[in-house]
């Protein structure tokens, strides 16, 4: 893989969700270091089960991001609503939750010009269960960080969902490939930097429910999250 001075833990600890992109294509070699981590992912009994859909500007792909935009736009409309990103802190401009709403406005209405669009695809070789996303969902976050490794940035969504009847036919899926995701990809407009999480002592347990392990303490200088719906613990 082309050399990266960002370290595995920086690159853990930093890679954040990218929704606005330039206008300028992925090139094909990074695109294709981007999957060859991708597939070095683990799977069940290492079966590599997963098969990826790369999306640019074919007649297939706009028409696929055409589809995902549509969709996308109504879903995050819905989602805005019920989960009240414009309600409390959300109503105040530059709030961390306003701020979150005003990204993913920008990102949906303009989904069908990301450079590329990838979704991942699960041949599923028995009955569906809950665990089966195992081993796709790894190879995906390999995606992404390999991504943020290479000066680009991209998002997980699943906004293929609704239509996904559609993408089948449009792409001529296998009946047993299943779409497990939408991945957006592009170079980034503005940059990575430092996520901000919920504290690790409040994610973290040893022993009982809701008692933090003495030694789970963020490291110096960490960043939380105000943004997003209300938590329930």
């Amino acid at each position: 893989m082309a050399g990266s001075e960002i370290g595995l833990l920086s690159g853990l600890a930093s890679t954040r969700a990218i929704r606005r992109y330039r206008d300028e294509p992925v090139p094909d070699d990074a695109l294709a270091q981007m999957l060859f981590a991708a597939t070095r992912a683990p799977s069940g009994s290492n079966r590599q089960p997963f098969r990826f859909m790369v999306l640019t500007d074919g007649p297939n792909a706009l028409a696929a991001k055409q589809l995902i935009g549509t969709t996308a736009r109504r879903f995050w409309s819905e989602k805005r609503a019920a989960d009240g990103y414009d309600d409390g802190s959300g109503a105040s401009q530059g709030s961390p939750k306003a701020r979150m709403a005003a990204a993913m406005e920008q990102y949906v209405a303009n989904i069908e010009l990301v450079p590329v669009l990838i979704l991942p695809c699960l041949l599923r070789y028995r009955a569906p269960h809950s665990f089966e996303g195992a081993s796709i969902y790894p190879a995906c976050q390999n995606l992404l960080l390999a991504a943020r490794a290479l000066g680009f940035g991209g998002v997980l969504t699943g906004f293929h969902a609704a239509v996904e009847a559609e993408l089948r036919t449009l792409l001529a899926l296998p009946a047993n490939a299943v779409i497990m995701a939408t991945i957006t990809v592009g170079r980034p407009v503005g940059r990575h930097g430092p996520v901000r999480r919920l504290p690790l002592s409040d994610l973290v347990f040893a022993d009982t429910w809701g008692t933090a392990p003495a030694w789970a303490v963020d490291p110096p200088g960490t960043l939380h999250t105000g943004a997003g719906p209300p938590r329930r613990h």
